[in-house]
């Protein structure tokens, strides 16, 4: 089974219905640790157990209580496990809100759908859609996070936090609330803040909700090692073997690269890749090591040119 057909399976099942009402079936399950006692083929057979039963269901095609017999269909492995719940999500609303949170005294990585990469620090939390429209790409914070935003000139990236509105193209920089202030740090790039004041690389302000005033000044080096400390922001190398910046790349875009020599583990690789998007990335070292790279979802192949 495959994911057009899944998707396939619940569109027949919601058609002509409130699709509110199955989002709000899936939501209201619980979120359990079963699912880390799995193995890979435990899963992959439970997908296939259900994936039989939304077919049965579908082909009795009885249109009393319809939107309970999905509920019931999907419920089978879901009570076991609640394995699903999210992935059904994603298929039922891809635009649907969801929330990442960090706790006291450590960092959460989240990759949004653009590839933003989001670092939330201490107990802080991020409101983002599953998957970003048509229109400009929103999300919401409490807390503090420092930001890596995926560049894309048609589609701005906003940030509302508390009454302070930032809007980003693509750029680096740490934003932090505190009571009634916000601070925003530009690592790379330039942000707009309520639309007025522009930051620019290396400059910082602090926004008083309840004066809506802004100080501008400039963040020093200590301040900035500390918005990024902790995180895998800096991929600046100098001289290091690929081996070492290969695990780095894995660690920071959560991807697997496969090389197709081993010679190329063993090469040596100078350059600053820091606020650079995988592709970019992945462009960047092809070229210095004359490499042939593909991309296929979270697995790099990487080649020696023939």
């Amino acid at each position: 089974m495959n994911s057009k057909e899944f998707k396939h399976i619940l569109d027949q099942y919601t058609a002509g219905q409130q699709n509110q009402q199955l989002e709000a079936w899936l939501d209201s399950l619980e979120d359990k640790t079963a699912i880390d006692a799995l193995s890979a083929e435990e899963l992959q057979a439970s997908k296939d157990a259900m994936f039989l039963q939304l077919r049965h269901r579908i082909d009795q095609r009885r249109p009393v209580f319809y939107l309970l017999k999905a509920a019931a269909a999907v419920a089978v492995l879901l009570a076991a496990g609640f394995i699903f719940r999210t992935t059904l999500l994603n298929f039922v609303a891809p635009h649907r809100a969801t929330y990442a949170t960090s706790e006291k005294g450590k960092i959460t990585k989240q990759i949004l759908s653009d590839g933003t990469i989001v670092w939330l620090k201490g107990e802080s939390k991020l409101v983002f859609p599953v998957k970003f429209g048509t229109a400009e790409r929103a999300v919401t914070l409490d807390g503090e996070a420092l930001f890596e935003v995926a560049k894309d000139a048609h589609h701005p990236f906003m940030i509302y936090c508390g009454s302070l509105t930032t809007k980003v193209l693509g750029t680096s920089f740490n934003i932090k609330k505190t009571g009634k202030e916000v601070t925003i740090s530009v690592l790379t790039g330039a942000v707009s803040i309520n639309g007025k004041n522009i930051l620019r690389e290396h400059e910082n302000a602090v926004y008083s909700e309840l004066q809506s005033t802004v100080t501008k000044g400039h963040a020093s080096r200590e301040a900035v090692h500390e918005f990024t400390k902790g995180t895998e922001y800096d991929m600046a190398f100098n001289d290091a073997s690929m081996e070492d910046v290969i695990q780095r790349i894995e660690k920071k875009f959560e991807i697997d690269i496969q090389t197709g020599d081993t010679a190329i583990a063993h090469s040596l690789f100078t350059a600053d890749l820091t606020d650079q998007s995988l592709h970019t990335t992945m462009e960047m070292i092809s070229q210095a090591l004359n490499l042939e790279v593909t991309i296929k979802g979270k697995t790099v192949i990487m080649q020696l040119k023939k």
